[in-house]
């Protein structure tokens, strides 16, 4: 409220200008809060993405709630600018999304975390601060909580898909055999021949099926000790 009355007076700004202002420092400060986690871990979208959409979505519905009080004299719909900005964020969504060399889809949590961002700057700006706020704590406890539920489901998992290079085509052999006899069924194997610039690896992508409980860091450590392996990842 001080800094609220300060802008207000020392700036000679208008009631609607201070709250304006407010509304736009508050929803780049909880956009970014969000990007700042993608950013430290090289996501696609980080920081100020991030921070850019929460703004550009309060500042719409500032636009919004300006025209329906000094323009339209009070009529008109305040959602429909709303409505544009649910739909319209798709795009910036779209664009994350991508699929991998080894067919794997990547960026759908990154377009939904700019989906929810755009829905809390339209918070900020329709002056529902709780439900931004609120909002923007919940997406930071999901993040973390998942993240780490996440990791504990996946180590134990039946499932893995690895992306394995080896020096030459012995090495399937040699990793074929290792899986029968730990008996892990192979579910899907595509091979491809890597021409890097110091070195050419025949690279296959795996998906395995595992008997219970069996580890992943377990399978991973030991394929990376078979012969003729250079590198191993999980996918």
């Amino acid at each position: 409220m001080n800094l609220f009355t300060f802008l207000l007076f020392f700036f000679d700004l208008t009631s609607f200008e201070t709250s304006a202002i407010l509304k736009m420092l508050l929803s780049a400060v909880c956009g970014g809060s969000i990007g700042l986690g993608r950013e430290i871990h090289r996501h696609s979208a980080g920081l100020k993405t991030f921070s850019i959409v929460c703004l550009g979505s309060t500042l719409i519905m500032i636009t919004n709630d300006y025209i329906f009080r000094y323009i339209a004299q009070g009529s008109g719909d305040l959602s429909r600018m709303a409505a544009q900005v649910v739909s319209g964020i798709g795009f910036l969504g779209a664009g994350s999304i991508m699929i991998t060399n080894h067919n794997r889809i990547k960026g759908l949590t990154t377009a939904a975390s700019l989906w929810v961002t755009a829905a809390i700057g339209i918070s900020i700006g329709t002056g529902f601060y709780f439900g931004a706020i609120s909002g923007t704590c919940i997406v930071h406890i999901i993040s973390i909580f998942f993240q780490i539920i996440d990791k504990k489901i996946m180590k134990y998992s039946p499932y893995m898909v690895l992306c394995i290079d080896g020096q030459n085509e012995e090495f399937m052999l040699v990793l074929i055999d290792y899986f029968n006899s730990q008996k892990i069924q192979i579910t899907n194997l595509e091979r491809k021949e890597l021409n890097k610039w110091y070195i050419r690896d025949v690279c296959a992508t795996v998906s395995v099926k595992l008997p219970c409980n069996m580890s992943h860091n377990k399978i991973l450590s030991e394929i990376c000790q078979l012969d003729g392996i250079r590198y191993v990842k999980e996918l």
